[in-house]
């Protein structure tokens, strides 16, 4: 479970972006609370219904402004999204949660226009949470298309590579006990399996695994003469050339493999790099 929440997960530090979807959010809140009335606004005249609306989609707008764009442009280093991961990710949207309801509650409660009664509390937090949902469809489908687009740009690129190498290379492992030579662009895909390496490579058009005792560490030494065998996560090392396809969604990068049944995943410290190599 522990290691669940550290896993990387993608925070969104664009502020221009955040600016777009706070204002977004904010009128969004406003437009629901005016036309569905919620908090029984029918007996409000339409003035009043419209300076409640527009006074709760204000303070929406400025929480939102206050976490999303102020605090992250102070504490850089703690928003950073190589450091970002599950745990922070959870106690950031219950963050942005609690202030919502604090600020909708202080505005409710000592507004001159709408007295609160006891039920009203719950539909505040059901507002509150329906501005932080607004906020997790739209970061999502933002990582979508931006894992979309950088999908699409390594595909075109695939469309264009050639490379291969006819040389056979000896692996051994750490206490020469066990070897294999293997023609280097048949080689498929090359995973840490703890303090072993797991081969993946063409034989015959066949693919075939091999486990041998070493690091990929070693192994990514030993290769680092070809540039189409590259480091795409910290588990994995590809050969680029045998790259059928790219996706990508909101989780990241991930790539089909000719003759895999499995897709071998990016590490977005790896993704510019991996440009560069197809």
């Amino acid at each position: 479970m522990l290691e669940f929440f550290k896993k990387p997960y993608p925070f969104n530090n664009d502020l221009v972006h955040n600016a777009k979807v706070v204002f977004f959010i904010g009128a969004a809140i406003g437009l629901f609370l005016f036309f569905f009335e919620p908090f029984n606004f029918n007996n409000f005249s339409l003035r009043d219904k419209f300076i409640v609306s527009s006074l709760i989609s204000l303070i929406t707008f400025a929480v939102l402004s206050f976490s999303m764009i102020i605090i992250p442009s102070f504490f850089k280093s703690f928003f950073s999204i190589k450091n970002w991961n599950v745990l922070k990710e959870i106690f950031w949207n219950t963050w942005l949660i609690f202030t919502l309801i604090v600020g909708y509650y202080f505005y409710f409660r000592f507004n001159s226009v709408f007295l609160i009664k006891p039920g009203d509390i719950l539909k505040i937090i059901l507002i509150s949470f329906l501005a932080i949902s607004i906020l997790v469809v739209l970061n999502r489908n933002r990582l979508v298309k931006i894992h979309l687009n950088l999908a699409v740009e390594l595909n075109k690129k695939l469309m264009t590579k050639m490379d291969s190498a006819d040389k056979e290379l000896l692996f051994e492992s750490e206490y020469k006990k066990d070897s294999i030579k293997l023609t280097v662009k048949d080689i498929a895909v090359i995973k840490s399996a703890g303090n072993y390496v797991e081969f993946f490579y063409f034989e015959n058009s066949k693919i075939k695994k091999h486990l041998l005792r070493n690091t990929l560490i070693n192994i990514e030494d030993t290769l680092k003469n070809y540039n189409f065998i590259f480091r795409c996560h910290r588990t994995y090392l590809i050969n680029t050339d045998f790259i059928i396809k790219a996706t990508g969604d909101s989780q990241g990068v991930k790539l089909l493999m000719r003759g895999l049944d499995f897709q071998v995943p990016v590490s977005r410290n790896y993704l510019a790099g991996l440009k560069e190599k197809i």
